[in-house]
């Protein structure tokens, strides 16, 4: 598997954690939901973070543009993990009213922002061995 690959995979892995999470709002089974909740937040803030400490200055240095697409990814960041908070919020408070518009809301910047990663950043990106160590790609050569 690629490197742009595997960061795809986790896009469509964390999507998985998050249509698990919309079924368990949507029958109302709250401790499933919290704990769904809980996993898909904490897997795509790690993501993020990844994003952010490896890829978004790698792109930056490779292209030139520390104000360009990167800085517009890291706001969509700070806007889904706002989106996150108040889904775990409403998810704690097993406030269906709020949590279905509320994960509506986030699954479209969600899918908005990861088809902006996968057509503009990776396919950009040649990551190094330490790189890839640091994203936890499965694929880094032993050695």
């Amino acid at each position: 598997m690629k490197p742009a690959d595997y960061l795809i995979h986790i896009h469509r892995h964390c999507q998985q954690l998050f249509d698990a999470l919309q079924r368990h709002i949507t029958q109302q089974r709250w401790a499933q939901a919290q704990r769904a909740c809980h996993d898909f937040c904490a897997e795509l803030d790690s993501h993020f973070a990844d994003e952010e400490q490896v890829l978004y200055p790698l792109y930056e240095q490779l292209n030139g543009q520390p104000q360009g697409p990167t800085e517009v990814m890291r706001y969509e960041h700070e806007q889904l993990r706002e989106l996150m908070e108040a889904l775990f919020q409403a998810v704690q408070q097993h406030d269906a009213a709020v949590c279905g518009p509320l994960a509506g809301v986030l699954q479209r910047q969600l899918l908005q922002h990861y088809q902006k990663e996968e057509s503009i950043l990776y396919p950009f990106c040649q990551l190094s061995t330490a790189q890839l160590v640091a994203l936890r790609w499965p694929g880094v050569p032993s050695g």
